[in-house]
């Protein structure tokens, strides 16, 4: 199992927790995957996102600034992004880092 999966699985519990609290919205973008293994990857593990997106080729990344996925990003009601976290979110993380910032 590579690098990159292992930190999106590490960090799909937490996205399930943070669904389930029903705070926000969670919006996914599908870096350079098979759609249909991605599919697969969340009717298997469960799907936390209100909408996904594909990003074959990996320009969307590139407009967001993505260096190493996973990234989460906290954007405000008006699109401007508030907040980047680099790594695999954690409820840690998600308390410390995010929820401050939606007070």
């Amino acid at each position: 199992m590579g690098h990159l999966v292992r930190e999106c699985r590490a960090e799909h519990e937490t996205l399930l927790a943070i669904k389930a609290q029903g705070r926000v919205p969670i919006y996914g973008i599908d870096w350079k995957d098979d759609d249909a293994q991605a599919r697969a990857w969340l009717n298997e593990l469960g799907n936390p996102y209100d909408r996904v997106g594909a990003d074959r080729e990996g320009r969307v990344a590139i407009d967001w600034g993505v260096y190493g996925a996973p990234e989460s990003f906290l954007v405000n009601p008006e699109g401007t992004v508030v907040y980047k976290y680099v790594g695999a979110l954690t409820l840690e993380v998600w308390q410390r880092e995010f929820l401050s910032r939606l007070l």
